[in-house]
């Protein structure tokens, strides 16, 4: 008599082990690789552009409240008297950094005062400007520190309000005051831009506009009261 074949698969057709081979596994690793590094340069690209967006948006926000300061107090915008401190008070104008001055027109918002591309000897994590009051009109006209006054203005589409300070070593460590009064945060002697590779810069401009420049454009840029005239370089 023979014996019954218990239920159940033949021994040649069960399922092979499921786990990972050590060829396998090192093809997946490899592929994985290979993707991150193709990922890698797109990853940096929006994080660049995300930096670069930020600092536009945050002049602009910064550009609307310093034209409403500047509503509210006869033309005139905020001081700038050299390098400030946060809470700290100018024996000149009697007034603290031209940043604490503006931060009731941004909700107490000082982040927007932060940038994660300027060049300035702060440390990472330390609240620290990354952006420069344009002066320089008030310092030519007056010879000290000073207001700028919008209404003395020939050009405010054409006249540096603001921007990226991209100057390394211009600034000291937690300066909230930073200016333009006697140089350029963001051109050097060329007229180029501070930025690796003349990477644009942007700028703020009196009439509350943005605009990245590689460049000092003495034909549609002024940093005085008068058209045509700019830094000493």
């Amino acid at each position: 008599m023979s014996q019954k074949r218990k239920p159940g698969l033949s021994p040649a057709l069960k399922p092979p082990d499921s786990a990972f081979t050590l060829v396998e596994l090192l093809v997946v690793i490899g592929v994985l690789s290979l993707l991150s590094v193709l990922a890698f340069p797109g990853l940096r690209q929006a994080f660049v552009m995300g930096d670069r967006g930020r600092d536009i948006s945050n002049l602009r926000q910064i550009g609307t409240a310093l034209l409403a300061y500047a509503g509210d107090n006869q033309n005139y915008f905020p001081a700038a008297a050299g390098r400030l401190t946060w809470g700290q008070t100018s024996p000149t104008t009697g007034a603290g950094p031209w940043a604490e001055q503006l931060l009731p027109y941004l909700s107490g918002n000082t982040n927007l005062f932060l940038s994660r591309r300027a060049i300035v000897p702060d440390s990472p994590g330390t609240p620290a400007l990354g952006y420069f009051l344009g002066s320089r009109p008030a310092m030519t006209a007056n010879g000290r520190f000073s207001a700028v006054n919008l209404a003395c203005m020939q050009a405010p589409s054409q006249t540096v309000l603001g921007g990226l300070c991209t100057a390394p070593g211009m600034f000291q460590k937690n300066d909230w005051d930073k200016d333009d009064y006697t140089q350029s945060p963001a051109f050097d002697s060329n007229r180029k831009s501070r930025l690796p590779n003349s990477v644009p810069v942007p700028i703020l401009f009196a009439d509350g506009h943005v605009r990245e420049c590689s460049f000092f454009d003495t034909n549609s840029m002024t940093t005085e009261y008068e058209k045509g005239r700019w830094y000493g370089f």
